[in-house]
């Protein structure tokens, strides 16, 4: 069964640090997704991005489902994946900053 996800039109940031593939799953009203978004592009991090609440709201339901079976619980926007292997849920400056192996700033 074909993914939803490789359906989705995505917004992509081209930044000069690549040393994951990252997808960001933000809602437009969303204040922390505005944060993680403006994190990533201050730190010249490339990334690809979609706000859910701007699609299908069915496709969003399937996409929400999709990614909640994949990476387990995901209760928290944003949510960002890394190189499609896991997902960190919500944004919180200092994981993320770990996570992304940033902590040199």
């Amino acid at each position: 069964m074909a993914s939803m996800i490789d359906k989705l039109d995505f917004t992509v940031e081209d930044g000069t640090i690549r040393e994951h593939e990252l997808t960001l799953y933000a809602l437009s009203t969303c204040a922390f997704c505005k944060r993680a978004i403006d994190f990533l592009k201050s730190r010249d991090v490339a990334f690809r991005y979609i706000y859910l609440d701007q699609i299908n709201p069915t496709v969003k339901a399937s996409v929400k489902a999709e990614l909640k079976s994949k990476y387990e619980n995901i209760p928290v926007f944003p949510v960002l994946v890394m190189d499609d292997l896991h997902a960190l849920s919500g944004f919180n400056e200092e994981r993320w900053k770990t996570e992304l192996g940033l902590n040199s700033d």
